[in-house]
């Protein structure tokens, strides 16, 4: 059974039992209450009654024939069952039913009355029934008991008041019952929409892996709350910017602005790439919104390095796929003219074609390896080569080039390097096209102590408002994913200890130069 049911069935069989209990002790209240009620009222009519100059001459006179008919007309007056008037012997002078007038009174409960002059009530049965009986003695002008009233109250008809109280007591506990059943659905309702239909240990398990999800992400990972507010945190995050060591969960509800001064002007930004420095080291992250009924936003940041390093992978995997699908393009037009020939019976043309694209990919290919030894590098020019005729941009490696072979990290840094720069390069000379024929030159020089990469490209420049920051995370001319190649390039040539500069050349071209170190390569 489901929790919400579970506390539905019990709040209600919890109510069910309480109101049970209650309304037993409240009939008994109810009971004695009115049982009290009747004794109360009886014992004053008796003594008012003991009192009456009738009934009082009566008695003087021992009897009296009217006396019964106003004790009755009396009694009618009241909510009284009967009224009786004995003597001081216990014979009654009034009683409703005429023949039972002289006879004794039945009972010996009102021997008090009679003998120690005592007004008080009890219950016991007569010759109408068991009643509740109150008795006071009628005391002459020597004090001497002369007799003595008695109200009654039959207990049938204590009974039907009892029940008419019982029926409105069971009628309040229905109205009870059913507003407990009405709250419980209500909380029932509420739970559901609360625990978004999941069960306890459903959202403990879940609430144990996104902790430890969350934990195992090595970018640091904050949520704010509308307010600026945390309310949500990884051990990353508060260990980056040097949070206080009271425990990730000590600084839920805590003001990010007032923990993290540093962070205050990032936090007026709603969206979007963001770069910041805590005790002098710096980070690059992203602010992500977050909709629903308890709005906020999200921070993923992490350092430029690991970013960059991120970066380098994926340019790589886009690299590889875009050579791939250049090649499988290219070939596949070829394969369509070579199928074409061969339908046609041009044998002797398609042998041509066949060899004409063996020389030239085999000129390409000879002439590349003899300038570049180093082979992860060769087939991403390669590559770039193929991109290039795809986008009808000349790309020209400069005879004079040479390139020897790395370690693999290195490799790795080159082919970043090449790889952005040349993709930059073939970008501006494609966009450029109207104004001049497009045009990329690559020139790799490593001979000396140095490696010299230079990319000139025909595009039109870099536009004078980007200058500044071209080398910023996310600075581009493009809308999009763009941004980040001229950054990765940045960040590696400055761990690489490199230098890396730009111009615009007398000929109206770009050039972006890197100077490494081969110390620093090795």
């Amino acid at each position: 059974m489901k929790l919400r049911h579970q506390l539905v069935t019990l709040s209600l069989g919890l109510s069910l039992l309480l109101i049970l209990i209650l309304g037993s002790l409240l009939a008994l209240f109810i009971r004695h209450l009115l049982e009290s009620n009747l004794q109360e009222k009886g014992s004053d009519l008796a003594r008012v009654m003991a009192a009456d100059t009738r009934v009082v001459a009566a008695l003087r006179k021992g009897g009296d024939p009217t006396l019964r008919d106003y004790m009755e007309g009396v009694s009618s007056r009241t909510d009284a069952t009967y009224m009786v008037v004995t003597d001081e012997h216990g014979r009654r002078l009034s009683h409703p039913k005429p023949e039972l007038v002289g006879q004794k009174f039945r009972g010996e409960d009102i021997w008090p009355a009679l003998q120690e002059r005592r007004s008080y009530c009890s219950k016991d049965r007569g010759t109408m029934g068991l009643a509740i009986r109150c008795f006071s003695p009628v005391l002459g002008a020597d004090g001497r008991t002369m007799g003595a009233v008695v109200v009654g109250y039959l207990m049938q008809q204590v009974e039907g008041i009892y029940m008419e109280r019982v029926a409105l007591l069971i009628s309040a506990i229905v109205a009870v019952l059913g507003c407990g059943l009405l709250l419980a659905l209500w909380v029932q309702y509420l739970l559901r929409k609360t625990l978004l239909d999941l069960e306890p240990e459903t959202i403990v398990r879940r609430f144990t892996l996104q902790d430890l999800v969350l934990e195992h992400i090595t970018e640091g990972v904050i949520a704010l709350d509308g307010h600026g507010h945390i309310s949500m945190i990884n051990s990353t995050a508060s260990y980056q910017l040097r949070l206080p060591a009271t425990g990730r969960h000590a600084l839920l509800g805590q003001s990010l602005a007032e923990l993290v001064p540093p962070l205050a002007p990032c936090l007026d930004q709603e969206a979007g790439e963001v770069s910041f420095t805590i005790q002098g080291e710096s980070f690059v992250g992203r602010w992500q919104a977050v909709q629903g009924k308890v709005p906020g936003r999200l921070l993923i940041f992490s350092r430029p390095e690991v970013a960059a390093s991120l970066g380098v992978q994926v340019t790589h995997l886009r690299q590889y796929a875009e050579m791939l699908r250049m090649q499988s393009h290219e070939f596949a037009n070829k394969l369509s003219s070579l199928s074409g020939l061969l339908q046609l019976g041009h044998v002797d043309q398609a042998v041509e074609l066949i060899q004409q694209e063996n020389d030239a990919c085999q000129t390409m290919l000879q002439e590349l390896l003899r300038l570049i030894d180093n082979k992860p590098v060769a087939g991403l020019i390669l590559g770039k080569f193929s991109r290039a005729r795809e986008l009808g941009v000349t790309l020209e490696l400069d005879p004079d080039s040479a390139l020897a072979e790395y370690p693999a990290s290195v490799s790795a840094d080159l082919i970043t390097l090449i790889g952005n720069l040349l993709d930059n390069g073939l970008q501006a000379a494609w966009r450029n096209r109207q104004q001049r024929p497009p045009r990329v030159l690559l020139s790799l020089c490593d001979v000396g102590r140095r490696l010299v990469i230079e990319v000139e490209d025909s595009g039109e420049g870099v536009d004078e408002e980007l200058a500044d920051h071209l080398f910023d995370y996310g600075v581009s001319r493009q809308s999009g994913d763009h941004g980040v190649g001229l950054f990765l390039v940045k960040e590696t040539v400055g761990r690489r200890e490199g230098v890396i500069e730009w111009r615009r050349t007398a000929e109206q071209t770009t050039l972006f130069g890197i100077y490494l170190n081969k110390n620093q390569l090795m």
